[in-house]
């Protein structure tokens, strides 16, 4: 029977994923750029919410601050963006994070759908692919 928080413990014998240190080195960068990008986006979101609805609580020297972090968190995820979408050869990517009201959301979505390339060729579990069928469909054969 499993304890409550059994899931936390980490599992000594569990056999890890082998990456080589091309790939770990890539893990550590999208990991890196997911977090500012996420957290960037997240500050814009809260901020555009806060101002939609004309919040009034909160000082105007948080505003300042929070425009200034906004700012800071846009250029370093701008810059990280495009650094980590040439260190992969990813040029779409590249493009697409180097248009600048673009580089936030697509250094999130970068991040997050290369971790998952990454892992489905480490653990080897691909989707399953559809099988082709012949023309005219699926037929029962008696």
């Amino acid at each position: 029977m499993s304890r409550l928080l059994d899931f936390t413990k980490y599992d000594k014998d569990a056999p890890g994923a082998d990456v080589d240190e091309h790939q770990a080195r890539e893990l550590k960068r999208l990991a890196n750029l997911f977090l500012v990008s996420s957290i960037t986006l997240v500050l814009f979101v809260l901020r555009a919410l806060a101002e939609g609805m004309s919040v009034t609580f909160i000082p105007d020297a948080v505003y300042v601050v929070w425009g200034v972090v906004l700012l800071t968190g846009w250029a370093m995820t701008y810059v990280y963006a495009v650094f980590v979408t040439f260190q992969a050869r990813r040029w779409g990517w590249l493009v697409f994070c180097a248009i600048p009201f673009l580089c936030v959301p697509g250094g999130v979505t970068y991040a997050w759908f290369r971790r998952q390339e990454i892992e489905h060729e480490v653990l080897g579990d691909a989707p399953p692919t559809a099988a082709r069928q012949r023309r005219g469909g699926r037929r029962t054969r008696r």
